[in-house]
Parts: structure tokens; sequence; C-alpha cells
């Protein structure tokens, strides 16, 4: 019977230590993405902002931090603006034979502040996704529409680069 109540005792003691070192998660309120591209098919675009904010709510969660709803409940404020969307594309041909090259690029912002209106950090993130195409007949039909693989890819990347450089400190 001793030996379970010491049991017992060490197991809570235990469970008492390792729960005090448990990492305490921030609480992110993201108080808007905003669109400053200038020039090209995304300037001004509302949704585009929308669904990039959509993905750093889902990025934050992934990394354990706690999405809030309001300010005030917040410890930090994230404020991220959209800087440049571009897409180069490359092509050559030798006969029948040719090679495209898509490279989709996106820079954002971030800056975040704390509840009075402190700013603790700002990092810039460039970051792109390519897609390459060959063929020995020519399949492209010169539309120019954007490839949304590449696009979803490079915005995801992005996003992620700027969580890291804000809240892990990595470069």
């Amino acid at each position: 019977m001793t030996k379970i109540k010491g049991l017992s005792l060490l197991l809570c003691t235990l469970f008492l230590a390792l729960s005090s070192f448990a990492q305490d998660t921030y609480k992110v309120y993201i108080s808007g993405v905003e669109n400053k591209i200038k020039i090209g098919k995304f300037t001004g675009n509302r949704n585009f902002a929308f669904g990039v904010k959509n993905i750093f709510e889902e990025i934050l969660q992934d990394k354990d931090f706690s999405i809030v709803e309001t300010r005030s409940e917040s410890d930090i404020i994230l404020s991220v603006d959209l800087l440049f969307f571009d897409v180069n594309r490359t092509k050559r041909n030798v006969s029948v034979f040719h090679s495209d090259v898509e490279e989709t690029l996106v820079i954002m912002k971030a800056v975040t502040t704390d509840n009075t209106g402190k700013k603790l950090k700002e990092a810039i993130a460039e970051e792109s996704s390519s897609e390459i195409s060959t063929s020995t007949l020519i399949t492209d039909d010169g539309s120019g529409k954007i490839n949304q693989q590449a696009l979803s890819s490079a915005i995801k990347k992005t996003c992620v680069s700027l969580v890291d450089k804000i809240f892990l400190n990595k470069k």
C-alpha cells in the first residue's frame, strides 16, 4: 500500500513539473491583409487578400498559435501587406522541341505589434513557385492564364516564410 502511495506521489510530482515547462501559446489577432499590388491582374483585388488571410490563419494554427477574434484578447497583432505578384514566362523552342517555364513570384510584408500598438517586429518575404513543361509538340494556346496550383504554392510558401521570420526567428 505504501508503494502505491509513493508511486502516485511521484507521478503527481512529475506531472506538475512537466506541465510547468509546457510552452504557452500566443494569442494572435490578424488585423488584416491589405493588397498593395500596383500593377497586374491582382491590383486591388479584395478576394486575393481575403484568401491570403485564411492561409495565414491556417499556418498559425498549424504552428500551435491561437487565433482570436478581437484585438483585446490578443498578445500579438499581425498585419500583412501584399507588395508584389508576377508570373515570369520563359519559352525555348528548337524545331519541334520546346520548354516552357512559368515562375510565380509573391512578395509580402508583415508587421507585428502588441496591444498598445508598439511595433514588435517587421519582415519581408519573397518566394516563388515554378512550373516546367517540355514536349515535342507545341501545346500552349497562348491564353496567358495563371496556373492556379503555382499561384497557391507561391502564396503558401511566402506565408510560411513570413510566419517563420516573425514568430520563430528563422531567416
